[in-house]
């Protein structure tokens, strides 16, 4: 009897342990379903983050912004001439202007979307023209143009001194033709442009940010809405080359030394790439051309005033240019006594010093496109002032000054290709 109640025993034991261990694996199953359950649920309710767009350079960004400041000056400046009877002719050349070059500086286009299936029976999409509703109104007045105008100019020659060199071309292109067209739009409004001669502008200002362009809108430090025209008389406009256009607003010298250090202690290497010195070099041997040609000139013409006002002008640069040239530790040599001038030069040495500044131009916008980024500021006021002077002698304003004569901006154009010069004719010295 004992024997058979002990092996009864035995055997509930067995049983109870197995139904226990049966339990704790269905524990452990239902545990494990459970927190499935939950991830599969979490991965439902969370979406992954969407990853960023894709992202601009600061010359995209640059050109992005240029494109919406022109774009949106050029309708101001059309509302003004709708306003403004008087001033429509130039106010409307100027939103002409301003559509050109943000054209011009526009980033490429993707191919745009179909609106139309294959078959040519449904829309795809909407039309722009049955989706778009009219917006309000724009008003603008011409004061409000020039002071957009203003800051337009200065923003697009910080921002050529600073981004790629073929977008850095156009950007500068345009601040020079904004540039003009404020000088052109104040005196019709009586207004003040709030621009100096642009020979006055020290590359110095352009590199650091300072003196005019200090605080510009937009930038970091800038306010946030544009300063405004004073509404007083215009003040007299000295043209770019006039005699006394010396030190800009930081007391440095027109197109000085920009970015490079003076206190450098010079060995026998000479310093920056050779591109900027090579640029420098051609720089000054055009401008000293230049200051022999208009000295030629004064001679000639019944009024030498102005000739040897704008010798001067260009004798300032080619000093500036051997400048720049000392401070990378390579010196350059004396002007030379003369420069050959062709027999068509005496015959007509006004329309020769006008051709003489439209090859300037062209010379200084191709030099963007060849000088690193420490001899940005300095081309790119050069070339601003060069711009302004080939107006100021006659030639015809375009939405891009010199750009249009200038190499491809994709290969540029090697120093000395490009440089202007007077080219002598058989039989003349």
């Amino acid at each position: 009897m004992r024997g058979r109640k002990g092996g009864d025993r035995a055997r509930e034991g067995r049983r109870t342990s197995g139904l226990r261990r049966a339990a704790g694996w269905a524990v452990r199953l239902v545990g494990l379903f459970v927190a499935v359950l939950l991830v599969v649920g979490l991965g439902l309710g969370v979406r992954p983050p969407e990853p960023d767009g894709p992202s601009s350079s600061p010359t995209e960004q640059a050109q992005l912004d240029a494109e919406a400041g022109y774009t949106a000056l050029a309708a101001d400046a059309r509302s003004a001439a709708a306003l403004d009877p008087a001033a429509a002719d130039v106010l409307t050349a100027l939103a002409e202007d301003l559509e050109v070059q943000a054209d011009a500086v526009a980033l490429p286009r993707s191919p745009a979307a179909p609106t139309q299936d294959p078959e040519g029976s449904e829309p795809l999409l909407p039309s722009p023209e049955a989706s778009s509703t009219p917006g309000p109104a724009v008003t603008a007045d011409g004061r409000a143009v020039l002071a957009g105008l203003r800051e337009s100019a200065l923003r697009s020659l910080h921002d050529a001194a600073q981004a790629e060199p073929g977008p850095g071309r156009v950007l500068a292109a345009a601040g020079a033709n904004q540039w003009r067209n404020a000088v052109l739009l104040s005196v019709l409004l009586g207004a003040d442009p709030g621009l100096p001669p642009a020979d006055a502008v020290p590359a110095t200002d352009l590199a650091a940010g300072t003196g005019l362009f200090s605080g510009l809108p937009g930038g970091p430090d800038g306010p946030s809405s544009p300063p405004s025209v004073p509404s007083g008389p215009a003040t007299a406009i000295a043209p770019t080359g006039a005699p006394g256009a010396g030190p800009g607003p930081s007391g440095a010298r027109p197109g000085g030394a920009g970015t490079v250090d003076p206190d450098v202690e010079c060995t026998d290497t000479p310093l920056g790439p050779d591109a900027d010195r090579a640029a420098l070099l051609e720089a000054k041997a055009a401008e000293e051309r230049a200051a022999y040609a208009y000295d030629v000139a004064a001679a000639l013409l019944p009024e030498p005033g102005d000739a040897l006002a704008r010798s001067g002008v260009h004798r300032a640069a080619a000093d500036a240019a051997a400048e720049r040239l000392a401070l990378l530790c390579a010196p350059a040599g004396p002007a030379p006594a003369g420069h050959a001038l062709g027999t068509g030069f005496r015959a007509d040495p006004a329309g020769a010093v006008r051709e003489l500044e439209q090859d300037h131009a062209v010379f200084y916008v191709d030099l963007l496109a060849t000088v690193g980024p420490e001899a940005r500021a300095w081309a790119v006021t050069s070339y601003n002032a060069a711009a302004q002077r080939s107006l100021d002698a006659g030639t015809p304003l375009t939405a891009l000054p010199g750009l249009e004569d200038a190499a491809d901006p994709a290969g540029g154009a090697a120093p000395g290709t490009t440089a202007p010069s007077v080219a002598p004719e058989p039989g003349d010295g």
